[in-house]
């Protein structure tokens, strides 16, 4: 499943065939969250046992999954949950772009899930799109005062289940031109992020996985 979120909460969640009938493609136009490096994987190093083990999925949810994909119990299929980095490292909508700018460069990351005070996930924000908003004066650096994230961000992010096949994660980042795909649950929280990296280094552990198929 993969699902649409904005400012305002989820506002689709369906399968790949049906993002597409709902969020047409713009072939050869990049995603305006799309990243700048091939992995910019904004996640945390000192993920307690506890996180991990709250995203442990269910057998129920992965034979869901099958059931819905038509996939026989032989068939391989690597899923989101198993590749993705988790915690992830996010940035509050009500922040101002100057310390939000700072963050990211901090951090090294050219993108970041953006959450609302509820934790729930609104978007992306990119270095691209912080800076629409920079103006550079030769050695000096000015920011357009007065702006928050929630004003910059793209205005819809589209995420995988947990369980997703990393086949259609791939054929997602792929068509929609974005680096990263934010894995979000059932109950809408925010509980990794797979990106291009991630997906590269499952192949290279797993050499049967065809990916395209």
């Amino acid at each position: 499943m993969f699902a649409i979120y904005d400012i305002e909460g989820r506002q689709f969640r369906n399968t790949l065939e049906k993002l597409r009938q709902v969020h047409i493609v713009q072939t050869g136009k990049k995603n305006s969250h799309a990243g700048n490096t091939e992995d910019d994987t904004p996640h945390k190093d000192n993920a307690t046992t506890d996180k991990q083990e709250a995203l442990i999925v269910s057998n129920k949810a992965i034979q869901a999954y099958r059931n819905i994909r038509h996939l026989s119990q032989r068939e391989p299929v690597c899923h989101a949950y198993q590749v993705m980095s988790h915690p992830v490292s996010t940035i509050p909508m009500d922040m101002d772009i100057i310390d939000a700018h700072r963050y990211l460069q901090e951090y090294g990351f050219q993108q970041m899930p953006v959450i609302s005070p509820q934790q729930r996930i609104v978007g992306m924000l990119t270095i691209k799109d912080l800076l629409q908003f920079i103006i550079i004066d030769g050695a000096q650096t000015h920011y357009i005062s007065g702006k928050r994230v929630k004003d910059v961000i793209s205005k819809e992010v589209v995420t995988a289940d947990p369980v997703s096949d990393i086949r259609r994660v791939a054929q997602m980042m792929q068509e929609y031109h974005v680096s990263a795909a934010p894995i979000v649950n059932d109950q809408d929280a925010l509980v990794g992020i797979v990106s291009r990296g991630d997906i590269l280094r499952a192949v290279m552990n797993d050499p049967p996985l065809n990916i395209w198929s």
